[in-house]
């Protein structure tokens, strides 16, 4: 199957798109799109690509796209039991 997952967020908190970066506003609407990408070797990327739309602090679209592989094994993946306690 293709196709992506998509996620629109509006009545957002204002904030900052990055810690030291451009502002928005609770104007701003977030649209994220997630897919699956198969390449012919085999791996597998989901890649997560984020636009944000203000009109009081953008004159056009902010995007950013980050890319994750899916490991073929457990390889890397030892999650151990949380030592918080209340």
């Amino acid at each position: 199957p293709s196709g992506s997952l998509k996620i629109t967020t509006t009545h957002m908190k204002a904030g900052y798109l990055r810690k030291n970066g451009v502002p928005y506003s609770a104007n701003a609407t977030m649209t994220e799109y997630y897919d699956i990408v198969r390449e012919r070797s085999g791996d597998q990327w989901l890649i997560l690509t984020s636009i944000v739309q203000d009109p009081l602090y953008l004159r056009e679209p902010f995007m950013i796209s980050t890319h994750y592989r899916k490991q073929a094994d457990a390889a890397g993946w030892d999650p151990t039991p949380c030592s918080a306690r209340w």
